[in-house]
Parts: C-alpha cells; structure tokens; sequence
C-alpha cells in the first residue's frame, strides 16, 4: 500500500517583513488620503461634525486584511489628518482636544479588536483547511486499505476454491486417463469428479467475477447476484441450501448493493462459524418492506454476549441502519441462528 506522509501546510504569508511593513504603510496612506479628499471636496466638514468616523472604515478594513499594525498606523494618521485638514485653522496642529484623544482610542480599540478577530478567524480556517485535507488523505488511505484488503481476500478465496479445484480436475484427469482401458467404470468415475470440480469451480469462479464487478449487481439483478451466492454453498461448501427468492425488486442499486453485502456476510458466517448442514435463504416483498432472511441450523450463539463474526454483525447493522430498516437476530446454543432483515420500499416503483 502506498504510504500517506503527513502535509505541512506553509506560512500564510512568506513575503519579508520589511516589504510587509512597506506595503501596509502604504496603504494606511493611501486610504487616510483618500477619506480626507473625499471629505473635503464634498465640503462635508464642518457641516457634520461625525464626520471623522468614515476613517473608521478604512480601519476597520486594514484590520480584517493586513492586521494590527496597518490599522493602528491608520487610526493615528486618521486622526492627525482630520485635525491638520479639516478642523479651523487649517493646515496647524492645535493641541488635542478631548474629544480627538476619544476618537483615537475609539479607532485603536476597533482596530485591535477587528484584527485580532480576523487573525483567529483566519487560523480557524486554515485549521480547517488542514484538517478537511488530513481526512481527505486518511479517506483515501481507508480506501486503498479497503481495496488492499479485498484483494487478498479474493485471494483467498482463489487459493482456497479454484485453484484446489482445477488441481481436482487435473488429478481426475490423469486417472481417468490412466483407467480408461483397464478400468472403465473407474474411469467413468473419474470423469464425474472432473465434471463436478468443473461445476464447482465455474459456479465459483463467476461468483468471484461478481464481486469484482460491482456494475453486475445493477445489471444482472439482486436475485441473481443471491443465486450466485446459493450455487457457491451448495458446490463448494456442499450445504443444503433452500432459497426462496421473489421477483427483483424495484430498489435503489445502494439498496441492493447493501442488501447483497448483508447477505453475503451472513451467509459467511454461516459457513465459518455455524458449522451448519442446512441454509435457508428468504427475500420477499410483504406489505410495504423488503425482507431478507438468512437461517441455518448450526450451533448457534447467545446474540447479547461476545461470539466470533462480530464485526461482520456490527457491519451488518451499520448497512440495515443507513437503509432505515431493522435488523433482528434469534439465536441460541444448538438451536440454530435467524437473521431477518427488514427495510422499506417506499422508494420502489409499484407495478
């Protein structure tokens, strides 16, 4: 599997400091300027008196974009500014009056706190920013574990059914061979053990090709794919199996796909853990919900205490919950193992 390294996410801004500085001054400048021609042009001095607050937006603006020091630095030429150009007699600094030293205090402490805001929203989103990219990363790393996992469990199941069998079929052969003129009932034997090993192994084989064919599911059907299924247990696993299977029914290829993959888990359950002789596999259509049954009659279990195939139960349960249906165990030591399984089709199309 491929390895995922963690991604340092670089700084916010890698410009030197001293540019930074510049640029920030400049710009304090430039919008002190711009407020104070805007206010002498139009004469809106002294006609309005809180008129001064406007340089409060470009502030306010510094603030939120370059941070504290921008804005402070606009706050003091604010004010120098308005009092240079604006307040009788132009053009002179006159001694501060109270309420100028207001409006300075007024616009340091808009500007530090609107900047210490944007600085926190700023970290929060590049928090964000990192962590949405680390799960990203973590889901694709569940993905390929996922995969890498479903390989060699394919695997597994070639080595432990088809390529057992083909070795079956090849070793049949060669007695068949061998007996055919000296022995030919023996020989005939032989033939219907290659025949039944083909059988097995072809039954198999396409139930493999299935699940490596998700667009199977959507194209040959949910009975179908359940058929599959029924043929492996009986060749391979040599289980009676008695499948009562209705008419497709008209769900959602999610659905379907999800009803699949609780079978099949139960159905492996069943084989691994139930040592059971005899499987029935139920899907009907009653009122308005699909059900899915799974029984056999192997040793069962107590469903409240820990057994093995748990996890494959919690998945189980996980599936039937995001279809918003239920899913029911019944259960027993020696009497035998139940699942029903039942969901909604009010999404299905009536016919």
């Amino acid at each position: 599997m491929k390895h995922i390294e963690r991604v340092s996410f670089p700084k916010a801004s890698t410009e030197p400091r001293w540019r930074r500085y510049a640029s920030d001054s400049a710009l304090a400048i430039a919008g002190v300027a711009l407020v104070t021609s805007v206010i002498a042009v139009a004469q809106l001095y002294p006609r309005i008196p809180t008129i001064s607050f406007v340089y409060l937006l470009v502030v306010l603006a510094l603030a939120s974009t370059r941070g504290l020091y921008a804005a402070s630095l606009a706050s003091l030429l604010a004010v120098l500014a308005f009092d240079f150009f604006l307040v009788p007699p132009l053009y002179t600094f006159v001694v501060f009056k109270f309420e100028d030293l207001l409006t300075l205090c007024v616009f340091l402490v808009t500007a530090i706190m609107t900047s210490q805001l944007a600085s926190a929203l700023r970290r929060r989103a590049e928090l964000a920013s990192s962590r949405e990219h680390e799960l990203r990363l973590l889901y694709e790393q569940a993905q390929e574990l996922a995969a890498l996992q479903e390989r060699q469990r394919l695997a597994r199941e070639l080595h432990d059914s088809v390529s057992q069998a083909l070795y079956g079929i090849s070793l049949g052969a060669h007695t068949a061979g061998e007996a055919l003129e000296s022995d030919p009932e023996q020989a005939m034997a032989s033939i219907e053990y290659v025949i039944a090993l083909a059988e097995a192994g072809l039954a198999e084989m396409r139930a493999l090709i299935f699940e490596l064919r998700p667009e199977s599911l959507e194209i040959e059907g949910l009975v179908a794919a359940l058929t599959r299924q029924v043929a492996v247990l009986r060749s391979r696993y040599k289980l009676t199996v008695d499948a009562t299977l209705d008419d497709e029914p008209a769900l959602p290829l999610e659905m379907k796909h999800a009803l699949y993959r609780v079978a099949q888990e139960a159905l492996h359950n069943t084989v691994k853990h139930a040592r059971a002789s005899t499987v029935a596999l139920r899907l009907a259509r009653q009122n308005n919900e699909i059900i899915l049954q799974v029984r056999d009659n192997g040793k069962g279990f107590n469903p409240t205490g820990p057994f093995p195939g748990h996890f494959g139960v919690r998945s189980m349960k996980e599936r039937v919950a995001k279809m918003g249906g239920t899913l029911n165990i019944e259960s027993a030591p020696g009497q035998g193992t139940c699942i029903d399984v039942r969901v909604p089709r009010g999404t299905e199309n009536e016919c």
